[in-house]
């Protein structure tokens, strides 16, 4: 068990050398850095803690808690990477849902999901509305929304059937804002509109439950896909992501 543990170790801390050295990083890298030394270290002195008798009362219930907590990890990620990403539904709006942009310029993130919009627009012959949700953090010099407007325009969707939502600082903030958005757009109730919502394909799951939660009751998902490279740390940020959620976002 000790080596497979020391392997699984050596594979975290790689990976994380592989993002940071060749593909620029990423937000969550660190965790498998940490993940990596913590595996390693355990491997290494698990032993020796055990044989004193004042650690080993608390090292066995710990390994446990750990054993409980690395399951629920387990079946969390299996939820979110199964959940359905990619439905062609006819829609009455699409939810753009916003990610980070850099001054006025957007991120990969951020035109992968506005371009994941375009492409089920054409599939589902989409004849509604794009509503493009994201208000203005730290170092962006307009709102996400703002952003995703002009990237829409010069693709040549047209202003009048773009509406933005430029205050949310958060997804549960987007679905909330964007709800009186269509409530007003449409002069109906939100359950009674059919929504289709762009994100990334990590972020579906969790958005599910936020739109649920703002009552969006005929809600769908189409999503672009993660680079490959950012599937590790995207997907185990988004199991912390959900945790907070379901406590904080209500």
């Amino acid at each position: 068990m000790n080596l497979i543990l020391k392997i699984l170790g050596i594979i975290a801390i790689g990976y994380f050398i592989l993002v940071n050295l060749f593909f620029g990083g990423t937000t969550f890298s660190w965790f498998y850095l940490v993940l990596g030394i913590g595996l390693i270290a355990y491997t290494k002195y698990i032993d020796k803690l055990l044989a004193i008798d004042s650690l080993s009362s608390f090292i066995k219930p710990a390994r446990i808690v750990i054993g409980i907590l690395l399951i629920v990890f387990v079946v969390s990620e299996i939820v979110i990477i199964s959940y359905p990403k990619r439905k062609e539904v006819v829609s009455d709006y699409i939810v753009v849902l916003g990610a980070g942009i850099r001054g006025e310029n957007l991120s990969v993130t951020l035109r992968e999901r506005l371009n994941a919009a375009l492409e089920v627009s054409k599939k589902i012959d989409f004849k509604g509305k794009f509503v493009l949700t994201g208000g203005q953090g730290p170092n962006e010099s307009i709102t996400e929304a703002e952003a995703m407007r002009r990237y829409l325009e010069e693709k040549g969707v047209p202003s009048d059937r773009i509406l933005l939502e430029d205050k949310a600082t958060s997804t549960y903030e987007n679905f909330k804002y964007s709800k009186d958005i269509i409530e007003k757009d449409s002069n109906r109730d939100i359950k009674d509109s059919a929504i289709l919502v762009t994100t990334t394909d990590f972020h579906a799951f969790r958005s599910n439950i936020l739109a649920k939660r703002n009552g969006y009751s005929n809600v769908d998902f189409y999503t672009s896909k993660s680079e490959w490279y950012l599937v590790p740390a995207t997907y185990a940020r988004e199991f912390f992501a959900l945790g907070k959620s379901l406590v904080f976002d209500k």
